[in-house]
């Protein structure tokens, strides 16, 4: 018997020790973007490229802590809102960090916009074509007539032919090709008469309307393409806010919100379902991109208080929405800005960099220095040289913005990967 207890009593002393020098499971880390130093212009300074922490980093332990559970599990989303003006309207920024943070693990796509409505330009790394008559508008125009009732995407075009259509699909990128098996249509019909279908071969698809501006389509199977069609009335109309393709997957969900032109005002003052919308999106990561526009004056008429105010206002609508969300701020570009007669240098990225580091002290965000990172006052010239910023020097050219895509998203990657 006392033999029998030893020997029990030995084995659950080796059982336990092995169990305390056990390794633990290995953090599970996100990729990084190669990026190849030599082929970098010298006006990058890659040793500024790292997120800053002016205050508190909780918000951020708790944001990894939820990826860290995602990517052990392969289950849950992580939701990434990237909000601004013509930098997130244009595509290639956004697209870069959506395609890179697909790359760690694919959610959703986030919103597809036509903005080919407004000009050719716009379409890049999303493909649409239209259909039918449509008066398209954003939050950052003027609009004559009845105002859109604005969304989360700062577009509405408004529609009364009944034969008007639109068709979105998605261009490959590498070696995948994104798709999918449902479809949100954002929009509204302003008596309730109108509504959108979606015809596939011989059927005739109809929507589950979810409420609030959204219309829900169950497509019965992976597509890579959808074409939208309304049924509307005479004397109706309908106004779409934009599609959000679905997938189902677990990883980055990507959404953007950008329009040409628009300042935090655009966004608070016009965007009347902004923070209704954000219910839906839950960010649990905010990169916010505004300032260019707001700043876009002569120095003396650019007050920072009003600025910080109206972005509180903003984080204070994104927290009630998703109390949990962290928040990173993008300094301004060195820059020229719009006049009269051309442009004229913009002096005011020290005002809103200085803003935005005390934002993020007191909200406990992170910043990405965009400013430092291309070296400062004048340094838009070097990078309008080396071919990253256009000849405007206030836009980045395709390679511009990816670079842009490559270094926040190794930045977030990096403090992401440090954890222990």
């Amino acid at each position: 018997m006392r033999n029998s207890l030893i020997f029990t009593i030995l084995a659950l002393t080796i059982q336990f020790g092995a169990q305390a020098q056990a390794p633990e499971e290995a953090h599970k880390r996100i990729p990084y973007v190669e990026i190849v130093r030599d082929s970098i212009p010298d006006c990058v300074r890659l040793g500024k490229t790292e997120l800053h922490f002016p205050g508190s980093h909780e918000r951020f332990d708790s944001l990894y802590v939820k990826i860290e559970k995602m990517l052990s599990s392969g289950e849950g989303n992580v939701n990434i809102w990237h909000i601004g003006g013509s930098h997130v309207q244009g595509s290639y920024f956004p697209d870069r960090l959506r395609q890179n943070f697909a790359a760690a693990a694919e959610g959703e796509y986030g919103y597809a916009v036509p903005y080919r409505m407004i000009s050719p330009a716009y379409d890049k790394e999303q493909f649409f074509s239209v259909e039918g008559q449509w008066d398209p508008s954003v939050i950052s125009r003027s609009y004559k007539g009845t105002r859109p009732r604005y969304g989360i995407t700062g577009f509405g075009a408004r529609t009364s032919d009944s034969k008007a259509a639109v068709a979105f699909s998605f261009k490959a990128k590498g070696d995948s090709l994104r798709s999918a098996n449902s479809c949100r249509i954002l929009g509204y019909s302003p008596d309730g008469q109108s509504f959108p279908i979606i015809i596939k071969g011989c059927d005739t698809l109809f929507c589950q309307n979810e409420g609030n501006d959204r219309f829900l389509f169950e497509l019965g199977e992976e597509l890579d393409s959808i074409k939208v069609n309304f049924h509307i009335p005479e004397g109706s109309s309908f106004v779409l806010g934009g599609i959000e393709p679905l997938n189902g997957h677990s990883g980055f969900s990507y959404y953007a919100s950008g329009t040409n032109g628009a300042s935090l005002s655009s966004w608070l003052n016009k965007c009347d379902e902004l923070e209704r919308d954000l219910a839906y999106a839950k960010p649990d990561i905010a990169i916010l991109g505004l300032g260019i526009n707001d700043s876009a004056c002569k120095q003396v008429d650019f007050k920072v208080e009003v600025f910080k105010e109206r972005y509180r206002q903003l984080i204070g609508m994104v927290r009630r929405q998703a109390p949990g969300c962290s928040f990173i701020f993008i300094t301004n570009n060195d820059s020229y800005r719009y006049i009269s007669r051309g442009m004229t240098y913009n002096y005011n990225a020290p005002a809103v960099k200085k803003a935005m580091f005390e934002l993020a002290e007191e909200v406990g965000a992170a910043v990405w220095d965009l400013y430092d990172i291309m070296g400062g006052k004048n340094s838009v010239n070097l990078w309008r040289d080396a071919g990253l910023v256009q000849s405007d020097r206030l836009h980045f050219t395709k390679s511009g913005y990816n670079l842009l895509g490559d270094l926040l998203y190794n930045a977030f990657a990096d403090d992401y990967n440090k954890i222990q």
